[in-house]
């Protein structure tokens, strides 16, 4: 298991999650893979936002400030190709 991989646990069963139904690891790449993120800049923001302040080397705060100026930078590449 990297880093970036997380357990998703099974499927809702009557509104509570079953937990020994199935078990899949996923990583933030198959997620934006699955929400067809294609913009580099994007995809670096939800990666810092969802292992924020996890990854061993950046606290929260300062993969929050990142993730803030990815995000700005995506909107830049958005209005470049638009």
């Amino acid at each position: 298991m990297n880093k970036y991989q997380r357990p998703i646990y099974g499927a809702l069963a009557g509104g509570i999650l079953n937990q020994a139904k199935t078990i899949m690891m996923v990583d933030v790449y198959d997620v934006l893979k699955a929400f067809n993120v294609t913009c580099p800049a994007t995809a670096h923001a939800i990666k810092k936002l969802l292992a924020a302040g996890e990854r061993g080397h950046k606290d929260k705060e300062t993969d929050l400030n990142e993730a803030i100026s990815s995000i700005r930078r995506a909107i830049e590449l958005q209005q470049i190709t638009t």
